[in-house]
Parts: structure tokens; C-alpha cells; sequence
């Protein structure tokens, strides 16, 4: 994990309206870390991350990822999977991925080994390479929830953002899905993760950020040391 920052948000500010949902926001987030933002509904966290995303823009501030300052091709640089789910249902899995990479226009300039084998490796990396022929209409909820996240993969992005990922999930497939995720972020992706699961946040992520009001009101490690539930009654 790299100490130089991968994302850094100054002074963002958002409202709707006369509702001031984002207040001067700051935060800055390493290169490889896995941060889980956690905060009280209402607090902002939607909204950053969709400004994140760029379906939102800030009233003011500014956003710097990997160097660039309020960067216009901000896609390119994010993958993102969110609880619902972002696939077609009659397509393949692997036609699905193959979809995404056209909508990304994925050529030989940017993969110069060809498409298939770029799809072949990712479905691989989250245990899907087997199933790539199956229609996803049939494949089961911790599939899809890989697939989702294959799908987030599919341009290579430094950034992955997870909203609520694991929802729906059984213990088992939650464990399988965080197996996945860690071992991708060991690549040097930096994963940020939206999640009232105080339990996942704990065990898989390298850092806490809580918003309140608005604002980030504390950031930190985790280790197992960390009492999530007590911070984020005094913080949050």
C-alpha cells in the first residue's frame, strides 16, 4: 500500500436547494487502501459518492485523482457496483462483459493481448471463468454479485467504489465476495466502500472514514483493536 494519496477532495461543497448536504468536505485516500465510509442516513455519504462518480458536481471545491485536478474523463477512472444489479439477464456472462468493454471502447491500443483474453482474465480473477457461457438469468446471488463486480473491472479503473455491495448476501458469500475485493486491491486499486455493516467495514477494510453533517468528522486505521461502534457514536 502506497502513501501517496490516490483521491484528494478539498473543499467540496454540495446543496439542493436550500439543504446543504455536503459542507467544505475534505479527505484524502491513499493508493491501495480499502476505505469504508460510514455515517447516520442523511449525513452526505450518497452525494460524495456520487459526485465521485461524476453524476453530481460540486457548488465548489475541488477533486484531484491520481494528479489530475477535477478531471472530465472521471469514468475512466472509477469502477462501480452498486447493490442493484448493472447486467442484462438474457446476455451471457461473458456477453455482458463484452458489452461493457465496447461501451468503454476497449481496442487493441489498450489491450494489445486481444478483448477475450482481458475478459477471460478478470472472470477468472473472481472465480467466473468456468461459468462465462452461462445465460446470467441463472447464475446465483453471490454469482451476480461477482459478476457485478467483474463488470467494474472491465477498463482496468485505479478506483472501484462499492455501494452497499454485499446486500442480500448469506455469511459465506459475503466472506467469498471480501476475498475477492482484498485480493484485488493487493494489485494497487484503491476500493472504497459504502456500508452499514459495521462488522465488514471492520474485518476488510484498511481505514475508516465517518461522515456527519456533511463533513468527514474523523478518518483512521482499523485494526482489530478498533471499537467501530464506539467512534462512530462520538464522531458521527
Amino acid at each position: 500500500m502506497g502513501d501517496e494519496s490516490i483521491i484528494e477532495i478539498s473543499g467540496i461543497s454540495k446543496s439542493f436547494g436550500k439543504n446543504k448536504v455536503l459542507n467544505n468536505l475534505d479527505l484524502k485516500i491513499n493508493e491501495g487502501e480499502i476505505l469504508g465510509l460510514i455515517g447516520k442516513s442523511g449525513c452526505g455519504k450518497s452525494t460524495l459518492m456520487k459526485i465521485l462518480l461524476g453524476v453530481y458536481k460540486g457548488d465548489k471545491g475541488n477533486i484531484t485523482i491520481d494528479g489530475n485536478k477535477n478531471p472530465q474523463n472521471i469514468r475512466h477512472y472509477i469502477g462501480y457496483t452498486t447493490q442493484e444489479n448493472s447486467f442484462y439477464d438474457k446476455l451471457t456472462i461473458f456477453e455482458n462483459m463484452k458489452y461493457y468493454a465496447n461501451l468503454y471502447s476497449l481496442g487493441k491500443k489498450q489491450l494489445p493481448n486481444g478483448l477475450n483474453e482481458h475478459i477471460d482474465k478478470i472472470l477468472d480473477s473472481v472465480g467466473l471463468l468456468k461459468s462465462k457461457d452461462t445465460i446470467s438469468a441463472r447464475i446465483s446471488g453471490g454469482m451476480k454479485r461477482r459478476l457485478d463486480f467483474a463488470i467494474s473491472l472491465i477498463h482496468d479503473p485505479k478506483i472501484l467504489i462499492l455501494d452497499e455491495p454485499t446486500t442480500g448476501l448469506d455469511p459465506i458469500l459475503v466472506k467469498g465476495f471480501w476475498n475477492i475485493v482484498k485480493e484485488v486491491s493487493k494489485t494497487g486499486k484503491t476500493v472504497i466502500v459504502s456500508s452499514h455493516i459495521f462488522s465488514e467495514i471492520q474485518s476488510n477494510c484498511t481505514k475508516v472514514g465517518i461522515i456527519s453533517k456533511g463533513k468527514i468528522t474523523k478518518t483512521m486505521k482499523i485494526s482489530e483493536k478498533t471499537n467501530l461502534f464506539k467512534i462512530f457514536s462520538e464522531f458521527a
